[in-house]
């Protein structure tokens, strides 16, 4: 969460361009906004496996990339440092994100 209110104004706009930009990049997930530094994206394999990632802002204004998966033997989550921040473009970010995802 992000508690300085100037950074989460800015970091809530480029969060919304990257959101439009992963709508066209991704046509088959469903894209969630959530609060102002998030987008969860989730796919549904079978109804036993769902796939779930976020992009997230850190509290510092840093993307990271957070990967859950439930499965009924194999349950993992990590993270990753996308290496950008608030101020990179959005589709710096959302190349990055492509990288890791495909």
């Amino acid at each position: 969460m992000i508690f300085d209110k100037e950074l989460r104004a800015e970091v809530k706009i480029q969060r919304d361009a990257i959101h439009g930009l992963l709508k066209h990049h991704l046509p088959k997930c469903d894209l969630t906004k959530i609060g102002d530094s998030e987008i969860q994206l989730t796919w549904y394999c079978t109804p036993s496996n769902i796939r779930e990632t976020l992009l997230i802002c850190s509290m510092y204004g840093d993307w990271q990339f957070e990967e859950h998966q439930w499965e009924s033997f194999d349950n993992y989550h990590y993270s990753t440092d996308l290496k950008l921040d608030y101020t990179s473009p959005a589709n710096d970010v959302v190349n990055a994100l492509m990288k890791l995802i495909k």
